[in-house]
């Protein structure tokens, strides 16, 4: 039994990360064993490779802008073990995570669950007694075997773009990589995807909507008349207007998904297009293109893929065009760094490297090797606060400093960027 917040964190995470892959089994007795919390909530499904986060999170904020009692369930943390479990934007409180840690501690005889499969069954148990109107339900990874794809078909399925990650688990190609996030599909489901999706998804998805009878709906309209400007991104789509409080040029594919998955859940919920625009307008996710007007300007990104790095890429062309730029990066040992690195390589000439707070860090000789290959100016410096530091003095007072490659690297970070403005 835990007593406190902080030994239930330490007891969560001294469960293994990655287990044997043990399809749906270790959750579905744990659920039995918790009288099946899961059994009659209305959930929104959301998986994807980048977006995800975002999208759920703009979704989130639609629901509460009408009045919903919204349960909201994500994955990584930033800065705060409970913001993973969320109720509107309220995070779970520190005497309800000891409650619902030894609650699930206590049906896991027999059963060695990771520690994703443990947070899911809390996460259920907590928003049905907690009487949520609606639950925002993000996957961890992948979909098919997911612990979260225990639920019945939720009132909504919603796709973000697709890109390579996790190759070890998920596949080492986007058809591959698609097929286990469209396994989150049941019958007769509606399934939002993003307008971004590649046609090779599109594809793979579609298939799965005709296996299971669903319906699927792709938005065929673009956004128009969009102004990337600080500090919000302003747009209009299908004839009306919408402001975005998250920037990068990514979030308004990730908006217009949002903007789509309302429409389908208006049919089964009372949504208006206020509900949709103050959402959106009221959305703030931590560490995605988040900006901290300092001097230097600081952004932290989590973009932690060669598809995140290569959108965050863009959206430092658009919103800061002739501007001074430092980038300190590093990216955990598993992505795809390479590529990754090629794409930093062609929007600065200065990069400070460091070291991700993680056992998983791609070491650092190798990825100041392929720097240099490339012919870009490189320090490195392995504790990360020194690394900011020295990024800071390269920007300068009129420069911007760029810190991503892990969203590990920009939730440490965070408090040393709050602290400088």
């Amino acid at each position: 039994m835990v007593k406190s917040a902080n030994e239930a964190i330490d007891h969560i995470h001294s469960l293994s990360r990655f287990g044997k892959k043990a399809g749906l089994s270790n959750i579905t007795l744990m659920l039995e064993r918790l009288g099946n919390p899961q059994k009659g909530q209305r959930f929104v499904h959301v998986a994807g490779t980048n977006g995800k986060g975002s999208v759920s999170n703009m979704i989130k904020n639609i629901l509460a802008n009408h009045g919903y009692k919204v349960g909201y369930y994500t994955s990584p943390y930033i800065e705060f073990f409970s913001e993973r479990i969320c109720i509107n934007n309220e995070m779970i409180s520190d005497s309800d995570l000891v409650n619902y840690t030894n609650r699930v501690m206590d049906v896991c005889d027999g059963i060695n669950p990771i520690e994703f499969e443990f947070i899911t069954a809390m996460a259920f148990l907590y928003f049905k007694e907690q009487k949520c109107d609606i639950t925002v339900l993000e996957v961890g990874l992948g979909g098919r075997f997911d612990a979260t794809n225990i639920i019945d078909t939720p009132l909504l399925n919603v796709i973000t773009p697709i890109g390579i990650d996790h190759t070890a688990i998920l596949g080492d190609t986007l058809d591959k990589i698609a097929f286990e996030k469209a396994g989150t599909i049941k019958e007769n489901s509606t399934v939002v995807i993003s307008p971004d999706m590649s046609s090779e998804c599109v594809g793979v998805i579609e298939e799965k909507c005709k296996n299971t009878s669903s319906k699927l709906i792709i938005p065929k309209g673009k956004a128009k008349n969009v102004c990337y400007s600080l500090p919000c991104t302003t747009f209009e789509y299908e004839n009306e207007k919408y402001e975005l409080s998250l920037l990068g040029t990514y979030q308004v594919g990730n908006a217009v998904c949002a903007i789509e998955a309302a429409k389908a859940l208006s049919v089964k919920l009372s949504l208006t297009e206020s509900d949709i625009k103050a959402g959106l307008k009221s959305s703030f996710w931590k560490c995605r293109f988040e900006r901290f007007d300092t001097m230097p300007e600081i952004v932290l990104d989590g973009a932690h893929n060669s598809h995140g790095i290569k959108a965050l890429m863009e959206s430092i062309e658009a919103y800061y065009p002739g501007k001074k730029r430092v980038f300190l990066f590093s990216m955990l040992g598993e992505k795809d760094w390479r590529e990754s690195v090629s794409l930093i390589s062609e929007h600065t000439d200065s990069v400070i490297l460091t070291t991700v707070p993680s056992f998983r860090e791609t070491p650092a000789d190798e990825l100041i090797c392929e720097f240099k290959e490339l012919g870009l100016r490189c320090e490195y410096y392995q504790n990360p606060e020194i690394a900011f530091e020295k990024s800071k003095e390269k920007a300068g007072r009129d420069g911007v400093l760029f810190a991503f490659g892990s969203l590990y690297l920009a939730g440490y970070l965070r408090k040393y960027a709050k602290d400088s403005e």
